[in-house]
């Protein structure tokens, strides 16, 4: 399997280590939906044993990334649109209250950060940097999740975000103007500025809409061409 082999930033819990690259691997589109997952040759590939390979695939299952079928084995969970739909409105309902935690909190060293990620978000719009984006993107987000100060929330969050960028990289993404949520970006950092949580939340869930919107269209138009055969390209049962 390309793309996961690699012990580059590896960290000391191997549960750890084996989940963040498999869950990369997954959100990129290197392992692909239905893809089954050999807890043996993943081993090989990581060079770990099993049993954190194993451990990993069981969290990953949990975070609806992963899905086992009794006596078949471990595979990427299939995309679908009640799944996306469902991420999106929790991602709405916990980053709303994120916000309201966090935005009165957000010191000037926390806005300062923002607004040099909002710079570089910014540059890879222009040199149509989509990798740059998405890695930005979350960036500039994850300030005012962190500052909220819950562990468990971020958890919460963290996941949400792995599942919808699944749908976002393998759909949305290059079906939706990098200059429209550009300027959302510049209208969210106004807000975050003025510390509105009203405005913050409002930008939100119109930036949130733009992707959800495309997933949507690009759904829509799978089931007219092929009524058989699902958004990924897979029979329908």
């Amino acid at each position: 399997m390309p793309g996961i082999g690699t012990s580059e930033g590896r960290p000391r819990g191997l549960q750890d280590f084996v989940g963040r690259r498999l869950g990369m691997a997954i959100a990129s589109g290197v392992l692909p939906s239905g893809t089954r997952l050999s807890p043996a040759k993943l081993a090989d590939e990581l060079g770990v044993s099993h049993i954190p390979v194993r451990e990993a695939l069981i969290a990953l299952e949990a975070a609806g990334q992963v899905k086992r079928i009794p006596g078949s084995g471990f595979f990427v969970a299939e995309l679908s649109i009640e799944d996306i739909e469902d991420v999106y409105h929790w991602r709405q309902v916990l980053e709303d209250e994120a916000h309201r935690m966090a935005v009165p909190k957000l010191e000037t060293a926390d806005l300062a950060r923002m607004r040099q990620f909002n710079d570089r978000i910014r540059v890879a719009v222009q040199d149509h940097d989509t990798s740059g984006f998405v890695e930005l993107n979350r960036a500039f987000h994850f300030v005012p999740f962190e500052r909220a100060g819950s562990a468990h929330l971020m958890r919460f969050i963290t996941s949400l975000w792995d599942a919808a960028e699944r749908y976002q990289n393998t759909m949305a993404f290059i079906k939706v103007p990098r200059n429209l949520l550009q300027e959302q970006h510049d209208s969210l950092m106004e807000a975050f500025e003025a510390r509105d949580v009203g405005a913050v939340n409002g930008w939100m869930a119109r930036h949130r809409l733009v992707t959800l919107e495309a997933i949507r269209r690009i759904q829509a138009a799978a089931a007219v061409s092929d009524p058989d055969v699902d958004s990924s390209g897979r029979p329908r049962d």
